[in-house]
């Protein structure tokens, strides 16, 4: 499966770095950007963050039709929330909004 963002600039003339690691991938774009794909055979997560300047992320799930089955919801309340998925491809949340913030707003 290729997320649709991928596609589509990939119709544009950008060859995005691709890293397989059995049903995990990783698009590499241009700009910062990356796309993250987990295949669970009948649906796919799909994690894509723009990191321009402050990583952040936003999570799907799609059916193996490319249709969009839900969004997952940030367990962490913030501006930029950013995704991470550790080796067993579970997701975690972290909040970047602190680190655009400068001494005056973090108080």
């Amino acid at each position: 499966m290729i997320p649709e963002i991928v596609a589509t600039l990939m119709a544009l003339g950008t060859n995005p770095r691709v890293v397989t690691e059995g049903q995990y991938t990783r698009y590499e774009l241009p700009d910062s950007c990356r796309v993250e794909v987990v295949d669970y055979g009948d649906s796919a997560l799909v994690v894509e963050t723009v990191c321009a300047p402050i990583c952040s992320s936003r999570a799907r799930i799609y059916n193996k039709d490319n249709h969009l089955i839900r969004t997952i919801t940030p367990t962490i309340q913030g501006i930029f929330p950013y995704a991470t998925l550790d080796e067993h491809y579970v997701l975690h949340w972290v909040d970047n909004t602190d680190l655009i913030l400068d001494k005056e707003e973090k108080k």
